[in-house]
């Protein structure tokens, strides 16, 4: 029997990124893309699904109307751009030995102390790729990002200073998320669904249990009653 492709919907913004997707994916999955979401799922619909197994979202979209041609070429330009100078600067931080690989061995040594993954990076360098490269190999918690001060509020300042103020300005939105990940780091929130699934399977089989041994006490009492019913008519 032929295995049913999963489906996904796609939505990206970049004309180019969709024709990409679709090109390079197609007979893995059937999707359905578009630079809206009706749009993606109305081409899935073209293909006889419904609705979609998984979606797949572009992070950085448009907030209002879509962008026009000329403005995507703009952002290609730039990206590219990036890029360039992006590589320049992981070329300084090679050079000074600073790669993601000295995080994980920091992480590794927390392993070997303490048998823990009660970690997270926090970071303010890490690219996307070296992120989720770090995650997959340390199997961290998440990664936080370091705050950047705002460019036009570190112009008349020194620039420890203006880092300074942005972790002053977001220390609560960090000691929020920390919280969180350290909640999710207990006993109860790990072990939380199977204890439920155990309590619920529990109370199932004794309520089935129950339900077995009163059920023929009340088809004997039943049948009790009915006969008791039938000899007083005979009388």
């Amino acid at each position: 029997m032929k295995k049913r492709r999963r489906s996904l919907c796609f939505v990206d913004d970049d004309p180019a990124e969709l024709r990409r997707f679709c090109e390079n994916l197609k007979s893995d999955f059937v999707i359905g893309a578009g630079r809206t979401l009706d749009e993606a799922l109305a081409d899935l619909r073209r293909s006889g699904r419904e609705r979609p197994d998984f979606f797949v979202l572009d992070l950085y979209f448009p907030e209002g109307p879509l962008n026009t041609e000329a403005e995507l070429v703009e952002l290609r330009a730039a990206w590219d751009r990036f890029k360039l100078e992006q590589a320049a600067f992981l070329a300084v931080l090679a050079k000074c030995r600073q790669t993601s690989h000295g995080g994980v061995a920091l992480a590794e040594d927390i392993w070997q102390r303490y048998r823990s993954r009660n970690y997270v990076f926090f970071t303010r360098k890490a690219t996307l790729e070296e992120g989720l490269t770090a995650i997959g190999r340390s199997h961290a918690l998440g990664i936080m990002k370091k705050p950047d001060p705002h460019p036009a509020g570190a112009e008349d300042r020194t620039l420890t200073a203006a880092y300074d103020s942005a972790f002053r300005d977001n220390a609560r939105a960090i000691a929020a998320e920390l919280s969180s990940y350290i909640r999710g780091t207990s006993w109860w929130s790990k072990h939380r669904e199977s204890v439920w699934s155990a309590v619920i399977a529990f109370i199932l089989g004794y309520a089935a249990s129950l339900l077995a041994n009163v059920t023929p006490r009340f088809r004997k009492a039943g049948r009790d009653t009915a006969e008791e019913f039938r000899q007083n008519r005979v009388g």
